[in-house]
C-alpha cells in the first residue's frame, strides 16, 4: 500500500506543462528585471553616473517592473486568446459529428470527416486526433488527450460528457448535440458576465486618468505658485516662520508613486474584472504603468 503522505517529487512538466515556453519568459523576463533594478539602485547611490535629465533611478524602476509583467502578461493573453478561439470552433465541430452520426456515420467516421474540414484554430488538433483513432487508441482517450492539450474547464467538461454518455450508450448524435448546446450556453453566460462586469472595468478606467489629470494639474497650478514664491522668499521669515525650500524633485517622484500604485492597482482590478483572467489585469497595468511613465516624464 503507497503512503499517501510521501511528498511527490517535484516535476517541471507536471508544474508548467510540457510546453516550457513560459518558463524560459519567466526567467528571462525575471533575470532582466533584477538588472535593470540593479541598475536603478546603483543609479540612486551615484555610483553609474548617468546624467539626470537623460535617465533617472525611476526609469530603470519603471522598465524593470514592465520587464517583469508585460511579456508574461501579453503571451498569457495570447494563449488565451487561442483557446478561446479554438472554443468558439468547438460547437460546430460537435454539430457536424452529431449530424454525421445522425445519417449513420460511426464516431470513429465521423470524427474523421469532421478533421478534414476547415475549423479554424481547432483543425491541428482535429487532426492529430483523427491520426489517433486510427492507429487504434479508443475516442474517449482521444477526447481525454484533446481535453489535455487544450486545457481549458469548457472542453474537459465536454469530453467527460461525451465521455460518460458514449460509455452508457443511447442516442450518439444526441450525445455530442447536448455538448454543443452545453458549449453555446457556457460561451452566453461568459459574455453576459463581460458585459456587465466591463463597465465596472471603465468606471476603473476613468478613475485613474481622472486621477492622473488630477495630479498634473495640482503640479502645474498649486505646486507652481508655491515654488515661484519659494523662489523669491526663500530663507525669508515671516512673524516667527521661515519659508523653507520644498525640493521639486523629490515632490515629483512622490506624486509618480501615488500614480504607479494606481496604475498598477487599476490595471490589475480592471483587467480581471473585465475577462476574469489575471493575464488581462497584468496586461492593462502594463498599459496604464507605460501611459503614467510618459506623462510622468514629459509632462511633470
Amino acid at each position: 500500500m503507497k503512503n499517501p503522505f510521501i511528498p511527490k517529487k517535484y516535476n517541471v512538466k507536471r508544474m508548467y506543462g510540457k510546453g516550457t515556453t513560459i518558463l524560459i519568459l519567466t526567467v528571462l523576463s525575471s533575470c532582466f528585471s533584477i538588472i535593470l533594478f540593479l541598475l536603478g539602485f546603483l543609479t540612486l547611490i551615484g555610483v553609474t553616473g548617468f546624467p539626470e535629465d537623460i535617465v533617472s533611478w525611476v526609469d530603470f524602476m519603471v522598465f524593470g517592473i514592465l520587464s517583469a509583467i508585460g511579456p508574461i502578461g501579453f503571451y498569457n493573453h495570447l494563449m488565451a486568446k487561442k483557446k478561446k478561439d479554438v472554443e468558439d470552433q468547438l460547437p460546430d465541430f460537435l454539430r457536424e459529428i452529431s449530424s454525421s452520426a445522425a445519417s449513420g456515420m460511426t464516431v470513429f467516421d465521423a470524427i474523421n470527416s469532421a478533421a478534414r474540414g476547415d475549423h479554424g484554430r481547432l483543425t491541428p488538433e482535429l487532426q492529430r486526433m483523427s491520426a489517433q483513432l486510427s492507429w487504434g487508441i479508443p475516442v474517449n482517450e482521444a477526447l481525454d488527450d484533446l481535453a489535455k492539450r487544450i486545457n481549458t474547464d469548457t472542453v474537459k467538461r465536454m469530453a467527460i460528457t461525451v465521455n460518460k454518455a458514449l460509455e452508457i450508450g443511447g442516442n450518439t448524435s444526441s450525445v455530442f448535440n447536448a455538448a454543443a448546446r452545453e458549449i453555446d450556453q457556457a460561451k452566453l453566460v461568459e459574455e453576459q458576465r463581460k458585459v456587465e462586469m466591463s463597465m465596472y472595468s471603465i468606471v476603473i478606467f476613468i478613475s485613474f486618468f481622472v486621477f492622473l489629470a488630477v495630479i498634473l494639474i495640482i503640479d502645474k497650478t498649486i505646486f507652481q505658485a508655491i515654488f515661484d514664491l519659494q523662489d523669491q522668499m526663500a530663507g525669508q521669515s515671516i512673524g516667527n516662520m521661515r519659508i523653507a525650500a520644498i525640493d521639486h524633485t523629490l515632490l515629483k517622484y512622490t506624486f509618480f508613486s501615488f500614480i504607479l500604485v494606481q496604475s498598477l492597482g487599476g490595471g490589475l482590478l480592471g483587467g480581471f474584472m473585465m475577462d476574469g483572467r489575471l493575464s488581462s489585469g497584468v496586461r492593462f497595468g502594463f498599459i496604464l504603468v507605460l501611459i503614467s511613465f510618459f506623462v510622468f516624464k514629459f509632462m511633470f
